[in-house]
């Protein structure tokens, strides 16, 4: 309560208030820095008046016009990019900062999960929603066991070893759906719902008010599906894809699109924590956009299925989130956080949190500088199953059992044969979630994220340009190459040279899986490749000189050549440049390297004979 009074005292026109929180613990951050960004998007270096009340993470920050491109920053946080209005109709404004490092209890309990890969556990914060403080001895449970929150409001439940489940009394095993419980005194009860025992991490976040009733968890996107035990089987990673194309140099390359660096998230509660429809929203939240991912892939997915079918949802859910910054849905927030837009809500994965990381800034386009709003529903076979009792929305089932689509809202018909007999669950458009986790798992063929997308978004269009209507997107990328420098510029066949670029990601977070490709290439010659030299690269966001080694193979003809260099995004994990690697930047420098004439300058001095 006390917060919410500081909010409304301290806002007045020409200042926006913000609540600035951890975007993992929760915590309120008390210190930062506001500096007004120009319009080229780089700093002015004006640094503007912020004032902070003591121990709320509340800041009241002065403006110079009513609406303000600025650049948060504070002590142990990565910095962001925000805007903040002055506006007396804006909705109150929480802006979730990222960590440079994970808290301690984190870190601690993901090096004993290291030792145990088949053991589960739910950790997390549990705090006062209005003001962030820390609730100690709160009591969290899954039903069957529980724990209470230290003095830092930190828990970790184990959920016991998965393979081989505990029991209750009697011999019954445990389900594998079980609703978390939180009680700490003076708060409502809390409860999510439909949460599973699966291996790994589950982080949550817990907020708690003292004046609403703890919210409850829906059932969402894919998760409506599931039946049975509430999981489906995960085979394991899927194998390397379709066999090799023809050379590296005839890849499509991927065309470049920054992502947005952050997104306007609609949320019930200042803590940014209980999902809302449009017209329910209370407050604006502004979270990095990689975060917005992490924060809503395991709720749209299903955390256990296997790695290619969540990758491929990472770049549909970050494309769908991306194109709502392009065209918001209300003056204060892009999108909204319940299953009117896509979900997300403070708890995350591993598994989901290491799908992310694999294609960081990835998104679709259809037309350039904008993103394409990647639809997908739970299961988009045409057929609707009269007997499933499962709500089919899709307007146009015209394409029949065995196909996904929907044509009359732009979605042509998609043989699909993972889909067959499948009841229809969902409108039908865009990706089929269940369809990506068919196709990763699939027993003759799986595939890997990259088709997966290709098929749902572009009939797998890079193949056959076969992609027509709405699936005619294409993967864009974060990453961009200039500047290309070989040392030696000029040197004899079998030299080893070294290749250098300037590398720039706008990512948002770092790139762990990249290759780096060259190639020389001269007209009458055609290109030289040095495939052992390939060398693998981890690229932060922002700008940064990379290198390679290159050896020019003996018996290179002499003459001028173009240097080609790549970066490629390692999609079959093994290490080595493929037609199935993703390119997702080529720069190309002429005649920036040379072998001479062995006979030129053979004397010292061209013409002239030597002397004896």
């Amino acid at each position: 309560m006390l917060a919410a009074l500081l909010f409304a005292v301290m806002a007045s026109a020409g200042t926006a208030v913000v609540r600035l929180r951890d975007a993992v613990s929760g915590a309120p951050i008390n210190q930062a820095r506001f500096v007004a960004l120009a319009e080229r998007g780089d700093s002015s270096d004006q640094l503007l008046r912020a004032q902070a009340m003591p121990d709320t993470g509340l800041h009241r920050v002065t403006l110079v016009a009513d609406v303000e491109r600025c650049r948060v920053q504070a002590e142990g946080y990565r910095a962001l990019a925000v805007s903040l209005t002055s506006r007396a109709d804006a909705l109150p404004i929480t802006v979730l900062l990222e960590p440079e490092s994970l808290p301690a209890p984190f870190r601690e309990l993901a090096d004993a999960a290291g030792s145990h890969p088949t053991a589960g556990w739910v950790q997390g914060y549990v705090r006062d929603a209005a003001s962030g403080t820390p609730l100690i001895g709160a009591w969290v449970d899954d039903g069957h066991a529980g724990t209470r929150t230290d003095e830092r409001g930190y828990f970790a439940l184990p959920l016991g070893d998965i393979q081989s489940p505990p029991v209750w009394p009697g011999e019954r095993p445990l389900p594998r759906e079980f609703t978390l419980g939180v009680d700490a005194a003076g708060y409502p009860p809390w409860q999510r719902d439909s949460m599973l025992r699966l291996a790994g991490i589950q982080t949550l976040l817990v907020a708690l008010d003292r004046d609403k009733a703890g919210p409850q968890q829906a059932l969402l996107g894919a998760r409506d599906r599931i039946g049975g035990d509430g999981v489906m089987a995960d085979d394991g990673n899927a194998t390397r894809g379709p066999a090799e194309m023809a050379g590296k140099q005839k890849a499509s390359l991927a065309a470049t699109l920054a992502p947005p660096s952050s997104i306007r998230v609609g949320y019930a509660d200042a803590a940014c924590t209980m999902p809302c429809c449009t017209g329910s929203c209370t407050h604006s939240c502004v979270l990095p956009l990689e975060t917005y991912v992490r924060r809503g892939l395991d709720s749209e997915w299903i955390a256990s299925w296997n790695a290619q079918s969540l990758r491929a949802g990472s770049i549909a859910y970050r494309s769908y989130g991306a194109a709502r910054t392009q065209n918001p849905m209300n003056t204060s927030f892009d999108i909204c956080s319940s299953a009117c837009c896509q979900v997300n809500d403070a708890g995350t994965h591993a598994s989901t949190d290491a799908a992310v990381a694999r294609t960081p800034g990835l998104m679709l386009s259809r037309q350039a500088g904008q993103v394409f709003a990647a639809e997908y529903s739970a299961e988009n076979n045409a057929w609707d199953d009269p007997g499933d009792g499962l709500g089919c929305s899709n307007v146009d089932l015209s394409c029949g059992d065995g196909f996904v689509g929907s044509p009359s809202p732009g979605w042509p018909c998609l043989a699909d044969a993972v889909a067959v007999g499948r009841g229809c669950f969902g409108h039908g458009r865009g990706m089929s979630q269940w369809g990506s986790q068919r196709w990763a798992i699939h027993d003759t063929t799986p595939q890997n994220w990259r088709w997966i997308v290709d098929h749902y978004y572009n009939d797998n269009g890079d193949e056959s340009g076969a992609g027509s209507g709405l699936r005619t997107s294409e993967l864009t990328s974060p990453l961009s190459l200039s500047a290309i420098v070989a040392v030696p510029a000029q040197a004899s066949a079998g030299t080893l040279l070294s290749l250098s670029a300037l590398a720039a990601s706008t990512a948002g977070e770092t790139h762990q899986h990249l290759l780096i490709g060259a190639s020389l290439y001269a007209s009458g010659v055609g290109y030289i490749d040095d495939q052992a030299n390939d060398a693998s690269l981890v690229l932060d966001p922002g700008s940064h000189l990379v290198a390679r080694g290159f050896s020019v193979p003996p018996g290179t003809p002499p003459g001028s050549y173009d240097v080609l260099y790549a970066l490629w995004l390692d999609v079959d994990e093994d290490g080595v440049i493929s037609s199935i690697d993703l390119p997702l930047a080529m720069v190309s420098e002429p005649a920036a390297f040379s072998i001479p004439h062995a006979a030129l300058f053979a004397n010292g001095f061209e013409g002239v004979p030597r002397q004896q």
